[in-house]
């Protein structure tokens, strides 16, 4: 541990911990008198700490190794290439607007936790005069021709979002309308052969849950587990699910207020944090709690969890650019993959939040780690830049990087590199480390989203432009990438599914800045598809899709 890190643990608040103990919850509270204690003893171990840290700190230096992710030992002498499913992922909230007033599919009741923060014309990036409705694209009521899109992209599986909010309108009653319109898109997609994989909770629950609590009421956990296990029991043709969608993003997008949050707006920070870890730590519990019922009641699914890969990379290493690419990547993305490295979740950040769940070895070992599938969310590092700029202008989005005569600060690319709107730049190499990262807790891996941007600002340009070839390069990159790691290492991807469809989506607090769908349709007057055109993004992924899987030996 290094002194950086001793220091650090010396400022915590007293721990929030859950044991679990065969799905029963234990909840560690400490007494005053306890807590007193624990602060009282950090206090002294950091002074003690802070006089040796000179020594601890030239110890640490002299012996830094680079850290590298031990990748799982069994592999094949030979993977089969394309993965038999793929395809595209999307959320239909995105698409349709599904529990909102603006929804494009009429006659669904149900609202969901963005419908009032749509409200705030200042949560969405927005052009003047823009509406609503023209995000959005009733996809449910007759997905005939949007079905007809998937298969002239060769694919073989959807992922999709089931809506809670419009599936169960108020807690414990069904709507038997939405229930009919998504079985009919079920039934109509394996009825063209492409698989349905659906996700659960992507970003967005009911309003009724939100308001009584969301995820920072332990109680609303086994009313999340209720509905998914009803879920499954509405749509027995889906074997393919997951149950959240980026558990550290949605925490980290909360406390920087850009998506629906637990806590007033404007709340301070340190109760922002607090908040990210409690729902966090919930949602873990829920996934547990429901992939143990799923093994006993529902043998024939699988049931997953996808995961951001939310780390941060530095421009120069400096020690400023360091401490900002730890927090932030401690706060997306450590957390969640060391619970399901470990079984041990641990939420820490000094004078804030010490939130801790943790399970048994034997028990964590029991159920596989609690991963039937792993669900891996592509997209390169974003990249720190805080210091020196010598003159020159890094691309990037007003609000991310500020560039000063002197200095530059905030999220952007190395020179000569390029920057997508929503926020990663381009390393497709950096596909390497994540697929380490995610083969050393499993061989059951999905990659569950990758995809470009066409929306993108090159180094040395003035602003962010669209370029659909320059997404096409880069999601072929991405692709052969993927492809060519697979066949190097021996590890076989289960699935890979592109995000996304139809560019006629909002990208969350983005609007339609971002250029992340690949297609673009057509819509008549009731907002349903008519027609549909591709970009060379589409047209390439389409080849890409359109092989049958074949046996491919292992490079030397």
């Amino acid at each position: 541990m290094t002194t950086f890190i001793r220091l650090e643990q010396c400022l915590l608040p007293p721990p929030e911990t859950v044991r679990w103990d065969n799905g029963d919850l234990a909840i560690e509270e400490y007494t005053t008198a306890q807590k007193v204690a624990y602060c009282t003893k950090n206090f002294f171990a950091f002074i003690a700490l802070f006089l040796v840290s000179p020594f601890t700190l030239a110890y640490d230096w002299l012996t830094k190794k680079e850290g590298k992710s031990q990748v799982a030992p069994d592999i094949a002498s030979q993977v089969m290439w394309p993965p038999e499913q793929r395809g595209f992922a999307t959320s239909l909230f995105q698409t349709s607007g599904l529990g909102t007033k603006w929804s494009a599919t009429p006659g669904l009741p149900g609202k969901c936790d963005w419908d009032k923060w749509m409200d705030k014309p200042s949560h969405i990036i927005h052009p003047e005069g823009f509406e609503y409705n023209n995000f959005f694209t009733d996809v449910l009521s007759d997905p005939t021709t949007y079905i007809d899109m998937l298969k002239s992209q060769n694919v073989t599986a959807h992922r999709f979002s089931l809506e809670w909010s419009v599936i169960q309108p108020e807690q414990g009653k069904t709507d038997m309308a939405a229930v009919d319109l998504y079985q009919n898109f079920i039934q109509k997609l394996i009825e063209a052969d492409i698989t349905p994989s659906v996700t659960l909770s992507h970003f967005v629950v009911p309003e009724w849950f939100y308001e009584s609590g969301n995820f920072q009421k332990m109680e609303n956990i086994d009313t999340y587990v209720d509905f998914s296990l009803h879920a499954m029991k509405l749509f027995p043709q889906v074997k393919d699910w997951w149950s959240f969608n980026e558990l550290g993003v949605k925490a980290f997008q909360q406390t920087r207020e850009v998506y629906p949050t637990d806590l007033p707006e404007g709340s301070p920070l340190s109760e922002r944090v607090h908040a990210a870890g409690i729902a966090t730590r919930n949602m873990l519990i829920a996934h547990c709690k429901l992939h143990q019922k799923v093994a006993e009641l529902h043998p024939d699914n699988k049931l997953g969890v996808t995961h951001q890969w939310l780390k941060f990379d530095t421009a120069t290493g400096n020690w400023l650019e360091t401490l900002i690419a730890y927090i932030f990547t401690k706060f997306g993305f450590t957390p969640v993959y060391q619970f399901f490295k470990e079984g041990r979740f641990s939420f820490e950040f000094p004078f804030m939040a010490n939130i801790q769940f943790e399970i048994p070895k034997e028990q964590f070992a029991a159920h596989n780690k609690f991963l039937m599938r792993l669900g891996v969310q592509a997209y390169p590092k974003p990249m720190v830049k805080m210091g020196l700029n010598h003159g020159e202008t890094y691309p990037g989005l007003p609000e991310s990087i500020k560039n000063f005569p002197l200095f530059t600060f905030g999220s952007t690319c190395e020179p000569g590199g390029t920057v997508m709107r929503f926020g990663p730049r381009w390393k497709a190499e950096g596909m390497d480390e994540i697929l380490d990262d995610a083969f050393a807790l499993t061989d059951q891996i999905y990659i569950t989203e990758y995809g470009a941007d066409a929306n993108v600002q090159k180094w040395g340009k003035p602003r962010f432009k669209p370029d659909d070839n320059a997404q096409a390069n880069y999601l072929q990159q991405l692709t052969e990438r993927i492809r060519d790691y697979s066949i190097r290492t021996g590890q076989e991807i289960k699935g890979i599914y592109c995000w996304s469809d139809l560019r006629r989506q909002l990208e969350w607090e983005n609007g339609f800045e971002c250029r992340l769908g690949l297609i673009t349709p057509s819509v008549d007057k009731n907002r349903q598809i008519a027609g549909y055109h591709g970009t060379s993004a589409s047209r390439y992924l389409a080849k890409a899709y359109q092989a049958e899987p074949q046996a491919v030996p292992l490079t030397a």
